[in-house]
C-alpha cells in the first residue's frame, strides 16, 4: 500500500477553494487519487496546527467539513514526538544562518520523510523547499 503525506497547502486549498483557484486542479487530482487507490494518507499533525491556526479558526461551517474529511478510515494523523526534538535543532540552526523562509512544520515533515519505519511514497505540497528534499529522497511530488 503506498503511503501519502498532505501538506498544510493541501488543506488550505481544499478548503479555501475560492482563493487557491491556480492550486484546484492539484487538490482534485489528489482527491480523486486518495478516493479511486488503496492509499494509506498520512496527516502530520503540526500541519493541522499549522492550517487550523492560520485559515480555518472563523470558519465555522468549514469545521464541520474537515470533521468529515478528517474522519475517513484512510487517514492517518501523525503526532511529531518523534520528530520535534530534531526539527526543531534544525530549524534553529538553519534560521541562524540563512535568511530563506524556514518552518518548522516543513523541517518535522522531513523528519517524516526520512523515517522509513513510515514510509512516505509522495507527498501534496506547494512548498518549493519541500518538493526538493522529497525529490532528493526518492519521494514523488504532487
Amino acid at each position: 500500500m503506498k503511503t501519502i503525506l498532505l501538506d498544510t497547502g493541501y488543506w488550505i486549498a481544499l478548503f479555501s477553494s475560492d482563493k487557491e483557484l491556480e492550486k484546484q486542479d492539484t487538490v482534485e487530482y489528489v482527491t480523486k487519487l486518495i478516493d479511486e487507490n488503496n492509499y494509506k494518507v498520512i496527516i502530520p499533525f503540526p500541519t493541522l496546527y499549522e492550517f487550523l491556526n492560520s485559515k480555518l479558526s472563523r470558519k465555522v461551517k468549514q469545521k464541520f467539513n474537515l470533521e468529515t474529511e478528517l474522519s475517513k478510515q484512510k487517514y492517518e494523523k501523525i503526532y511529531d514526538n518523534d520528530y520535534r526534538d530534531k526539527a526543531l535543532k534544525k530549524f534553529i540552526y538553519q534560521y541562524s544562518f540563512t535568511n530563506s523562509d524556514i518552518s518548522l512544520v516543513d523541517e518535522v515533515i522531513k523528519e517524516m520523510i526520512e523515517d522509513k519505519n513510515l514510509k512516505t511514497d509522495i507527498i501534496v505540497t506547494f512548498d518549493e523547499s519541500l518538493k526538493n528534499f522529497a525529490r532528493s529522497m526518492n519521494v514523488e511530488v504532487v
